[in-house]
């Protein structure tokens, strides 16, 4: 038995030997949460057969209830793309068109990244001596988004310097080169390219999460129709005044358990809310796919005046963009997002702390996964930090926009807890007077080709999942930040 045997062998035993969840044959998730929709396929990539719940997503006559049989096709054709890098190797991603390149950011060794892009964009990946000025010999392979009407678009695209077609002898010398970690990475992302074959052809989309991975472990709330309603009810009331003089608002020094409050206990600062001992909030859903809900009144005047206030005494600063890469320091400052923004802590007051327990009841997620959880606390969990990131405050002046993107990214291969946005909550903090909305461009409806507009009113939230119910990155949620015409637009946002 040659080297190469050896160490596919012992891979195929390490992967046989692993745990059924690690394979994507169970779910963490509560069967309270499983959805509907899901549909348990089987399949066989090399390893034994192997099943996985998918999320199928139902036809346009259950939204509607019975009032359309076709979707309408959308005018906007944009969509997300996908690169794996399936080499030992870093290599580049750019873009390029009318005579111009623009660097993406790096992808690291078996690790992937990816935009929003259109039909008639070109990419291409190349080594590091080309991103550093060399010649064109750097270019290793180039993609071309080319959407077939018959076979839909195409978000997955691989660059595999491994394997050659028609060549077992150089692919296996290849593979022989690669150490063992190398090669349990490597195979890891050639089972889930053969994965994304079995998800399109059941469920008729790619698969942009990075097989296996677990249903989500957090609730989301079902969007079975258009207008479809639901109700939470929180003990985190309004404030109706802000707390001043002796009783002024401050940061929070307290951790862990210690910020635990009991049903029976007052919240932070109660006399200066209002009097009813619970607010009531109402999800209605806008869109069905992808899930998005508008909730009114989710902030008071005196919460939305409050944030305002933070903002403007805080150092705001051009909005950036990236793409997954921005941990490897490519954020860029681009016309895509050309708004200021800046972090406000979880801690930084008491107002600040009771949005944050608000929206946990709203997705119905201990407020404990919002903050640092000591180690008396439960935890689930390999972090004991948030789940989710510092509120980020956005001020929009007139023309100034986010153009439509993505909130998830990726991860790499071999990553069990795999990072992304699952939710994004938004909180508009006031009127503008014109233009501003939240645009949805790729909703599923039977009555318009056009896209749909969340109207920014002061104390609304718009929530939406990045995440399907299968674990999946759900590309139909891109959205936008359209233009302020008139006026300014403030707003916050809690992924």
């Amino acid at each position: 038995m040659n080297l190469l045997n050896i160490k596919i062998s012992l891979l195929f035993q390490l992967v046989l030997t692993s745990s059924a969840e690690e394979l994507g044959t169970t779910t963490s998730t509560s069967d309270t949460n499983l959805d509907k929709n899901l549909q348990e396929i089987t399949f066989d990539l090399g390893y034994g057969p192997e099943s996985f719940d998918v999320y199928v997503q139902p036809n346009i006559t259950s939204f509607s209830l019975g009032e359309h049989e076709v979707a309408k096709d959308m005018d906007f054709k944009g969509h997300a793309v996908k690169f794996f890098n399936m080499s030992p190797k870093s290599i580049f991603l750019f873009w390029s068109g009318n005579g111009a390149e623009v660097i993406m950011g790096e992808i690291k060794p078996f690790d992937a990244s990816g935009t929003a892009s259109f039909p008639g964009h070109k990419f291409f990946v190349a080594d590091d001596s080309y991103a550093a000025g060399g010649s064109e010999k750097g270019i290793l392979k180039r993609f071309y988004v080319d959407d077939d009407d018959d076979k839909g678009f195409k978000t997955n695209y691989y660059y595999d310097p491994i394997t050659v077609e028609g060549n077992p002898k150089l692919t296996q010398e290849n593979m022989m080169k690669l150490s063992f970690i190398h090669l349990e990475k490597y195979n890891i992302m050639v089972r889930n390219q053969k994965f994304n074959l079995e998800y399109e052809k059941a469920t008729g989309r790619e698969y942009l999460s990075m097989f296996p991975r677990d249903k989500p472990k957090y609730f989301i709330w079902p969007a079975d129709y258009f207008g479809q309603e639901h109700w939470v009810t929180t003990k985190e009331t309004h404030f109706k005044t802000i707390p001043s003089g002796k009783d002024k608002v401050k940061e929070i020094k307290t951790r862990g358990s210690k910020r635990i409050l009991k049903d029976d206990e007052k919240r932070l600062m109660s006399d200066y809310r209002t009097e009813d001992p619970y607010l009531n909030i109402t999800l209605k859903v806008m869109s069905c796919v992808p899930r998005v809900y508008e909730i009114d009144n989710f902030l008071s005047d005196a919460e939305v005046d409050h944030i305002i206030d933070i903002a403007k005494a805080a150092n705001l600063k051009e909005s950036t963009t990236g793409n997954d890469s921005e941990a490897s320091g490519f954020l860029k400052k681009t016309k895509t997002r050309t708004s200021f923004n800046t972090w406000v802590k979880r801690e930084t007051d008491e107002i600040i702390d009771a949005i944050y327990r608000r929206s946990a009841d709203l997705l119905k997620i201990d407020e404990a996964f919002l903050r640092y959880r000591s180690i008396d606390e439960f935890d689930v969990l390999d972090t004991r930090g948030s789940i989710a990131e510092d509120l980020q405050l956005v001020h929009y002046s007139e023309a100034q926009e986010y153009t439509a993107h993505h909130d998830f990214g990726y991860s790499a291969a071999g990553v069990k807890a795999q990072g992304a946005r699952f939710a994004t909550l938004l909180f508009y903090l006031n009127k503008v007077e014109e233009g501003g909305q939240t645009e949805f461009p790729r909703w599923v409806n039977g009555e318009t080709s056009e896209s749909l507009a969340a109207e920014p009113r002061k104390g609304k939230a718009v929530l939406f999942y990045s995440q399907l119910p299968d674990g999946n990155m759900d590309d139909l949620s891109q959205h936008a930040a359209l233009p302020v015409l008139q006026g300014e637009k403030y707003l916050i946002n809690l992924w």
